[in-house]
This record gives C-alpha cells, sequence and structure tokens, in this order.
C-alpha cells in the first residue's frame, strides 16, 4: 500500500407397519432413509444390480405409501453404490411408518448444514524462506503425487490457475470419476473431477430449480478456496491488493482435486449423502468436509454416517469444527472416526499506519470487538460528496467497515479511519486484511481515536498520511482465535474433540471470478485469490497434510494417520509459550485437541494408537446401540457386540477424556510400532488434582507393527477434588528420539468427605 498525504476529515453518524392415513393437504418434507450398507461394497457388480437396489428402495417405500409408483414420484436420491439408502418426500407420518420397518437403520429431515497460503505452509516448517529443506514432508511425500483429494464445498472455479495440469502425468487408473461439463466447466489431469448434487436443495424447495443449479461451478468463492488449501498447485505472484504477497500453494500441490458441490445458499443433508456415495465410488483417497451443523445423534448426522462408509473403505475424513467459539460445547462433527480441526493464527500481521501531520503515529489495534450495539456507522447515503471528495475520512464503526469504505469511495473519499467507540472489555487477536474499497486503518482503538479526533478538531487544516505492509514473523502465533468452536463433546463426552488445530486465520487461497472478495452485492470487482479466516480454512490445511502422510504410508489406516497428526502436535507457540486463546491466556485441549499440527514431525510418530471398523462397532455398542443396528450399518450380518459392558473412554483413541471422574477408574490404549525397535517410557503431566498411574511404564518394541497395552489409573484426590470444572494433564511415550504424546482430560466429581 502506498503512502497518501491528504486533508483528514471527521465524520461520525449513528446508525442504528399400517399406513395412515394423511388429508391431503398435510405437509410434505424431504427425508433421508439410511439403511447401513449394501453386501456388494463401494461397487455394485453391475448397472442391473443398481437398478435392482433402486427398485428395492421403490418397493420398500411404497409399502407404507401404498403404491410404489408413488414412491417412485417421491423418491430423488437412491444410494447405490457403499451407501445404502434413499431420500425421499413424504409425509411426517410416512416416515415415521418406514422407520418402524426392518432394515431401516435412521430416517431423519433433510436438514440444512452452513459452510464452516502464501504464508502458512512456511509456518508449519514445510518451506523456509522460500526453500525447501530436504527433510521436509513435501519432499519426502513428492508433493502428495497422485493422492486423490475429494472436496465437498460448494464447488469450484476451475479456470483458476491453481488448478493447472501443468506438469502432470496421466490421471489414476484407480479413478472413477468425472466432470459434470453444464456451464463451461472443464475438468484436466490435476482437477479430475467436478460434480454437483442439488436434489434435496430441490426437494424442500418444493419446485424445479433454475439454470443457476445445474453446475459444478464456484459461485461463492468458498468451494475454491478450500480445495485449493488442500491440493492447489505453485502459483506466484499472488496477493489480495498487496496484502499476503508471495507464491501460494496447496499442502499437497502435486495431487490431484476433485469438487463434490453440496452446497448453495445451504448444504442439505441428501445431497451430502450422495456426494460423500459417490466420493467413494469414484476413489478418493482423503475428503476435506469445511461444513457441519448442530451436534446429533451419529445415524441421524450425514456427515457421521458419510464419513463412517468413507472410513470403512480407506478413505480419511476431515472435517472443521465450526466457528461458533469461544462459547464451550460448541464443536461439531464429533464422530471419533473424523478428524475435527480447530482454527488458530499463523506468525503473520497485516497492519496498517496513520501518520498525523503533527507527527503522531497511530497503528490499527487488534484488542477490539465491539458488539454491534455499541458500534455506530458510517451510513449508507449520507455522505456529502462536497465535504468528503479528496479526503480521508474518519468513521466510528462496529461492523460494516467494507460497506462504509464504498459509500466514502462513491463520495470521491480517498482513504478511511475506522475507530471503536469504546474500549472492548474482550479482545480478539487478528484484523482481517479485508478488500476494503479505499486505503483504510482498520480498528484504531478507543484511546487512539480520542487522540485523532482532538487533532482533528483542534488543527486548522488536519491533514494525515496512511500506509500498510505484510510482515511475517513479528507476532506470537498459534493463538486460537474467539470464533473456533470449543469442546467438550456434546454427544460423547468420552471422546476429545476438536482433534488438531491448524492455521485457519488470514488465509490467501483461491477464490471465484463470480462475485466479488466482500459481500456486497454491489461489489462488481474479481480477484483470482481472497483472504478468509474460519475453520474452514484449517481443515483443508489439515486434509492436504494427511494427503502427504497418505502418500508416504500408503498402508497406513485412517486412525494411524490421524494418530500420528495428533501424538506429533506442538502445545506451545513460536515463542515457546503454552498455547493462549484469544484473551491471551492460557486454552487447552478443549480448543487445540491435541495442539497445533506438525507436519514434518508427523511423517515419523514412532507409535500409533490405531483402530479398526469393528473397534468403532465395538465403540457404538458402548453408547447404547445394538447388534442388529450396527449389523445393518455395516453389513456384517455376524457382527454381536462384547458380551462384557465396555465403556466410551477405552477407544483406543490418541487421547484420554473421563467425562465423570468419581473415586477410580482405568481406562486401557494399545500402541502400535511403526518406526524402528525400541523401548519406550512414559512420563505423565497430572490434571490437578487428579493422579495418573500407568501400568507398565515401559514398552518394548522388537518389531514393525508390534502392539502393546498399558492401562492408565486415573484418581480423584479427596483433598483437591471440586467437582464440575475440567482439568488437563498430558501422557507421554518417549524413546528418546520419539516424543508419543496424548492429552488427558478429567472432570472428577465432588467426593463426600
Amino acid at each position: 500500500m502506498g503512502i497518501m498525504s491528504l486533508p483528514l476529515f471527521f465524520l461520525c453518524l449513528v446508525v442504528f407397519s399400517v399406513m395412515q392415513y394423511c388429508p391431503t393437504l398435510a405437509l410434505k418434507r424431504s427425508y433421508v432413509v439410511y439403511l447401513g450398507s449394501h453386501s456388494h461394497g463401494a461397487e455394485p457388480t453391475s448397472a442391473l444390480d443398481s437398478s435392482r437396489i433402486t427398485d428395492s428402495h421403490h418397493e420398500l417405500l411404497g409399502s407404507c405409501m401404498g403404491s410404489k409408483k408413488k414412491a417412485e414420484e417421491a423418491i430423488f436420491y437412491s444410494y447405490t453404490h457403499d451407501i445404502n439408502g434413499f431420500a425421499a418426500v413424504m409425509e411426517e407420518e410416512e416416515a415415521a411408518e418406514i422407520s418402524k420397518q426392518p432394515g431401516v437403520v435412521s430416517v431423519f429431515l433433510n436438514q440444512e448444514h452452513e459452510l464452516h497460503t502464501t504464508r502458512s505452509w512456511e509456518f508449519l516448517g514445510l518451506e523456509r524462506n522460500g526453500e525447501i529443506p530436504a527433510d521436509s514432508i513435501w519432499e519426502k511425500a513428492k508433493f502428495g503425487e497422485d493422492i486423490i483429494i475429494g472436496n465437498l464445498d460448494s464447488g469450484v472455479w476451475p479456470e483458476s490457475e491453481s488448478f493447472n495440469e501443468e506438469g502432470m502425468g496421466p490421471i489414476p487408473s484407480k479413478w472413477k470419476g468425472y466432470c459434470e461439463t453444464n456451464d463451461g466447466v472443464k475438468c484436466n489431469r490435476k482437477l479430475i473431477g467436478a460434480r454437483y448434487f442439488n436434489k434435496g436443495v430441490e426437494a424442500e424447495l418444493g419446485k424445479p430449480l433454475n439454470s443457476s443449479y445445474q453446475t459444478a461451478r464456484d459461485t461463492d468463492g468458498h468451494g475454491s478456496h478450500t480445495l485449493f488449501t488442500a491440493g492447489g498447485g505453485f502459483v506466484g505472484a499472488t496477493n489480495l491488493f498487496g496484502s499476503a504477497h508471495g507464491t501460494a500453494k496447496g499442502g499437497s500441490p502435486k495431487a490431484r482435486v476433485a469438487s463434490y458441490k453440496v452446497c448453495w445458499n445451504e448444504c442439505k443433508d441428501a445431497d451430502i449423502l450422495a456426494a460423500f456415495d459417490a466420493a467413494i465410488h469414484d476413489g478418493v483417497d482423503v475428503l476435506s468436509v469445511s461444513l457441519g451443523g448442530d451436534p446429533l445423534d451419529y445415524f441421524l448426522d450425514s456427515i457421521a454416517i458419510g464419513s463412517f462408509h468413507a472410513v470403512k473403505n480407506g478413505i480419511i475424513v476431515v472435517c472443521s469444527a465450526g466457528n461458533g467459539g469461544p462459547n464451550p460445547g460448541t464443536v461439531s462433527n464429533l464422530a471419533p472416526w473424523i478428524i475435527t480441526v480447530a482454527a488458530s493464527t499463523i506468525d503473520r500481521d497485516f497492519p496498517s499506519y496513520l501518520m498525523l501531520g503533527n507527527n503522531e503515529q497511530f497503528k490499527d489495534a487488534k484488542a477490539a470487538n465491539a458488539s454491534a450495539r455499541d458500534a455506530q456507522f458510517c451510513s449508507v447515503g449520507s455522505l456529502d460528496p462536497n465535504k468528503v471528495k479528496g479526503k480521508i475520512v474518519y468513521c466510528l464503526v462496529g461492523i460494516s467497515g467494507v460497506e462504509a469504505s464504498l459509500e466514502i469511495g462513491q463520495a470521491g473519499g480517498i482513504g478511511m479511519v475506522l475507530s471503536y467507540p469504546q474500549q472492548s472489555t474482550h479482545s480478539f487477536i487478528y484484523a482481517r486484511p479485508r478488500a476494503y474499497f479505499v486505503p483504510t486503518v482498520s480498528h484504531v482503538s478507543a484511546a487512539d481515536g480520542l487522540s485523532i479526533l482532538l487533532y482533528i478538531r483542534t488543527t486548522k487544516y488536519p491533514v494525515a498520511y496512511i500506509s500498510g505492509e505484510t510482515e511475517v514473523g513479528t507476532v506470537a502465533a498459534p493463538i486460537m482465535p474467539y470464533f473456533s468452536s470449543t469442546g467438550p463433546n456434546r454427544i460423547t463426552p468420552e471422546i476429545l474433540k476438536p482433534d488438531i488445530t491448524a492455521p485457519g486465520v488470514n488465509i490467501l487461497a483461491a477464490y471465484s471470478e463470480a462475485n466479488g472478495p466482500t459481500p456486497l452485492e454491489s461489489d462488481d470487482r474479481r480477484v483470482p485469490f481472497n483472504i478468509l479466516s474460519g475453520t474452514s480454512m484449517s481443515c483443508p490445511h489439515v486434509a492436504g497434510i494427511v494427503a502427504l502422510l497418505k502418500k508416504i504410508h500408503p498402508q497406513w489406516s485412517p486412525s494411524a494417520i490421524r494418530s500420528a497428526i495428533m501424538t506429533t502436535a506442538r502445545t506451545r507457540s513460536n515463542v515457546r509459550q503454552p498455547l493462549a486463546n484469544y484473551t491471551l491466556g492460557a486454552a487447552n485441549p478443549f480448543n487445540y485437541g491435541a495442539g497445533h499440527v506438525s507436519p514434518n514431525r508427523a511423517m515419523d510418530p514412532g507409535l500409533v494408537y490405531d483402530l479398526t471398523t469393528t473397534d468403532y462397532l465395538n465403540f457404538l455398542c458402548s453408547i447404547g446401540y445394538n447388534s442388529t443396528q450396527l449389523s445393518t450399518f455395516v453389513d456384517k450380518k455376524l457382527y454381536k457386540c462384547p458380551s462384557k459392558p465396555t465403556s466410551p473412554s477405552d477407544l483406543n483413541y490418541p487421547s484420554i477424556t473421563v467425562p465423570n471422574l468419581s473415586g477410580k477408574v482405568t481406562v486401557t490404549r494399545t500402541l502400535k510400532n511403526v518406526g524402528t525397535p525400541a523401548s519406550y517410557t512414559v512420563r505423565t503431566k497430572m490434571p490437578s488434582g487428579i493422579s495418573v498411574k500407568v501400568e507398565p511404564k515401559r514398552l518394548k518394541f522388537e518389531k514393525i507393527n508390534e502392539e502393546k497395552t498399558f492401562k492408565v489409573i486415573l484418581e480423584a484426590k479427596r483433598d483437591h477434588v471440586e467437582g464440575g470444572e475440567y482439568v488437563f494433564g498430558m501422557l507421554t511415550w518417549s524413546d528418546g528420539e520419539h516424543h508419543v504424546r496424548s492429552s488427558i482430560v478429567v472432570n472428577a466429581t465432588a467426593l463426600n468427605m
């Protein structure tokens, strides 16, 4: 950003099983009917088989509707690959009736889910000063060459340079997907698939969709951004209006990518499940899913169902944790077979400066979070061009700074200073470099604002200078932003969520050129790259890292890869201090899970906590599902829940959570050696008021894939227990070279003395 010396003008504006009879006009809604898995696995043996599956769905629904023809008209999706089920429009009574039929696992409404860079990969250690060191996971994994990353989101902008096929070899032979070429969408050897799913939206609207819904093209920008972050290629000289300049790239720059458009103005369950079924069939290796909703029972959640089928087929599923923070219990995508990702900052800053004519300098502040009701806006249509033209305008602002900058620009102003009217009692640690319409100094604190106003009002000809820059390595990071959703897990509190945190603040990535870089409809500017924040941005960072690990360790299970990421994470910042939250107070595992992802360490974790499909079934038994339900879920007719009840805390997860400790409890874990023979010893950091004992204290591994089991005994100390509060600790196994860390999370109930 250049430097200007211009007149300064002050403006502050306040702005305020027997079919039941149903009446003809009964309300019809769209539902998903989930029937578990198909016996044929992810691929029907023939087109005839697919037809028979669809026909069986018609027969089943027809038995409840009284007519197979009615069922054929009602069903708009038949899931025929790995997922068995269908989506249909029906009345509430019909949905209740079909839920009673044998073989039906669950019936749920087709509900809505919401959509939850140049520097971040260097911050993660994959490159240094623009060079890629020999020990980088990029080199070891050949930049994710030929791993296939699928993305469930708002589509893709296929013309983006991010998806250029230059240097890419033939498409992997296992790929069965395709490109839907409506609206000029074209695929290539980099972007190998682009599909769209809209029948769930159409069913809810109750009328045919127009042509704007018949395309895999991204008209929002979110899908292109997330797909690029996971697997986009190298693109030089990228920036957003001069900010974040550099070479942008995704986590696996040489991976193949495929887009599954499930989000329009909304993301419907029926469409999400159809996309999962298609992606499993198509042959993806990794799925990145930056969307979610309120926590639901696993059998009523399309993302939990779809991801289970994906993981069962060896596909790693990475999901965003949600942007509902900082309140506790807001984290979503809670199933233990999903990698759930929180968001955190990187060490990049975008300061802007205001130099007054009296040589006082002010920097944009990052310690203001004024609520809308306390803020005052430069309102639409209120500016007098005769007073504003050629001047820098000072405004009190709450949340509409971009709109205010548009108004100033349209009135002839050529700069803006945004100031909060009073100091907030809260703070957040980032200020997004927005696509303002005029050069802007944003988030000036209340105290600095008063100094600026004093200068304006006491100077006959006030002048000011605006400048800005991009700085790296000058701020402490990572820090947990206020928006990142936090634990505890509201469905199964014995499973710690989120699992991990990754860069998700001020991330530069590809964007759609169908709309402007701001939410304003009047914004006719177009940018190939944009800066966004959210767990939607952190999720594809981890998806890209997962693809690299999949390339290096193709034989590892999804849970082994998740374990490698979690047990090698770091819980200290770049200034060697414990990770902080948005108030700069101490963060904890409910904010960051295992910690901040460390890709190079994850290549060689030493040991992993592995899980199989049967382990997940046993976990579901432990929280109340029965053998009949689960046999349908995975088409394992002989599966039976363990005869001895187990605790969900005993799932072989890379973290240990006991949400209701009364007295003493023992949990078990099993470690698998994925490194060289070695002996590991344990050390613990005990949660406050909790004693932790590990048996045995030493594990000796003599060969690859050897497994050893240990017990962790947790006991509440009578003199230190205060019920209702979670406390946190750490368990670490080390052979001197590897450090296999697990978070310990405990909520002890008060003991009667």
